[in-house]
């Protein structure tokens, strides 16, 4: 498999388990718009089209994030036509992880924030280091989930929660409310991770494809696609509503840059009832 036309991506294969890394550390594995995404896209559809490859798995480089979303420093202003076309060409990435030939599995080795949440949730399978977070936080900076898929995967409380507060919840949440399948030790996660994928490539290929097509195919009768492209919708919407709050912060993300930025979206929510 051929690593050196990508970027922004490192692509190993162990056995039948490809892992594709987000390379992106110094900017906390977070996605250029129309670039790492689109590479991810087509290692994606590479790994799909091998017939020896019964597993993928998703991360991201280094020990702080799994991705923490798109780089916003990179995004600048267009029409609301053109807005729209780039939330649902951000959305075939998800839907290329969900309607994938294999099983992908998350390995979220840090924060996992706003469409590094969305690739997670996209996968079929999700390991947390114990140091993990994850959070759609997008809400309080005038956007939305970039793939509302939570409904699906969790009890409605806790999906209203937080998509109105836009929270950030540590492993353990993630385990409790059904998030991830397990919490690995940062301390070798990545070589555990590794089992786990080797582990699931023992079972017959075409029964995992199968299998993974019938669960989809459960979702969608449940909704779930409608409801993402209908959300991508609304998304698009509030990010082209150009409100006060949402001006506020873009200028404060322009002047000041994005650690002012942060500390002036994320710093009024930091104290809980």
């Amino acid at each position: 498999m051929d690593t050196q036309t990508y970027q922004d991506l490192l692509v190993e294969q162990r056995g039948a388990v490809v892992r594709i890394t987000i390379n992106r550390p110094d900017k906390m594995n977070s996605l250029r718009m129309t670039h790492t995404d689109r590479e991810l896209v087509s290692a994606l559809a590479d790994a799909e089209s091998r017939r020896d490859v019964k597993v993928v798995m998703l991360t991201g480089a280094g020990t702080k994030a799994f991705c923490t979303g798109w780089d916003m420093q990179g995004i600048s202003e267009c029409s609301l036509a053109d807005l729209e076309a780039l939330v649902r060409s951000n959305l075939d990435l998800f839907f290329k992880i969900w309607h994938l030939r294999t099983p992908v599995i998350a390995a979220i080795n840090g924060y996992a924030l706003g469409a590094g949440s969305a690739i997670a949730l996209a996968c079929d399978l999700a390991l947390a280091a114990d140091n993990a977070k994850l959070g759609e936080p997008e809400v309080r900076h005038g956007a939305l989930s970039p793939f509302f898929a939570m409904p699906f995967m969790t009890h409605s409380r806790v999906v209203h929660e937080l998509s109105y507060f836009g929270d950030t919840i540590d492993a353990q949440e993630l385990l409790r409310v059904g998030l991830v399948n397990r919490i690995m030790p940062a301390a070798g996660f990545e070589e555990e991770a590794w089992q786990y994928a080797q582990r699931l490539a023992k079972v017959p290929a075409f029964s995992l494809e199968m299998t993974k097509r019938s669960l989809r195919a459960a979702y969608d009768t449940m909704g779930l696609s409608a409801v993402v492209r209908q959300h991508g919708l609304a998304d698009t919407l509030v990010i082209g509503a150009n409100f006060p709050e949402q001006k506020q912060l873009q200028e404060i993300l322009v002047q000041q840059g994005m650690r002012a930025f942060l500390e002036a979206r994320d710093g009024p929510f930091r104290e809980k009832p």
